[in-house]
């Protein structure tokens, strides 16, 4: 089972920080989880809400700000601010991701705001890192994961989901070219995950962050799980 660090180590560390993703590999994460959007001046950066507020106590969209802007703004209010971190670009995070064993799972943040080209400047900024092998996409605006999918069909891709259950979403994957289902833990059942089982769709379920979900899904033996808590996650499952 894979351990994906849910925007880095975030149930110690400032979400979606370097030092947040820094810490999730020297806890021995498969991966780390993150979210892009672009700045006013249409850079790449990784951030999860289109507001600033919550994690950074600053008023404003991310894309209201430019790439330097953004980079100086402190972003560990959800740690009470108690870390000097600041908002990283992609391009900083794919520079450590090139030199890391990690896969990255890249959430593209259009269901809310529609970026437009965000899907193909994310894909050349990983073909400019060379990390078409170690990537997924995701994205609950499934139009930005077929989007994806056109662009680099070589690169996995998840269709991310909430809220109300779709009953055989799986083949819809399959016919689509996708691999992965990435369902709210709450949707999961047996009937889905025979289904995808029987389909070949991998099953990566958010956000695990208590022993009891994560024994269920052990128990299912489901492909991967998202949690801000890896290290109870690699703790049970013996690594």
């Amino acid at each position: 089972m894979y351990v994906y660090g849910h925007r880095g180590f975030s149930g110690k560390y400032p979400e979606n920080t370097m030092l947040a993703f820094q810490k999730a590999e020297e806890l021995g994460c498969d991966g780390v989880e993150l979210d892009v959007h672009l700045s006013k001046d249409g850079e790449l950066m990784v951030i999860h809400d289109e507001k600033l507020l919550r994690t950074t106590g600053k008023e404003g969209l991310v894309s209201d700000y430019t790439r330097s802007e953004l980079e100086r703004i402190k972003a560990s209010k959800t740690k009470d601010d108690a870390y000097d971190v600041t908002i990283p670009s992609f391009e900083e995070y794919c520079a450590f991701a090139r030199k890391s064993d990690m896969v990255t799972n890249i959430e593209i943040k259009t269901n809310r705001s529609w970026y437009v080209g965000i899907e193909k400047k994310t894909i050349e900024m990983i073909r400019r890192f060379g990390l078409e092998n170690k990537v997924i996409f995701s994205s609950f605006n499934w139009l930005s994961a077929v989007r994806c999918k056109s662009l680099a069909p070589e690169i996995p891709c998840g269709l991310l989901y909430e809220e109300t259950p779709v009953r055989h979403l799986a083949y819809q994957a399959v016919d689509h070219g996708m691999q992965f289902l990435h369902p709210d833990y709450v949707l999961l059942n047996d009937e889905v995950v025979e289904e995808c089982r029987k389909l070949g769709i991998g099953l990566n379920v958010w956000t695990i962050n208590d022993e009891e979900r994560m024994r269920k899904l052990m128990a299912w033996n489901v492909r991967g799980v998202i949690t801000n808590n890896p290290d109870m996650c690699l703790r049970l499952l013996g690594r």
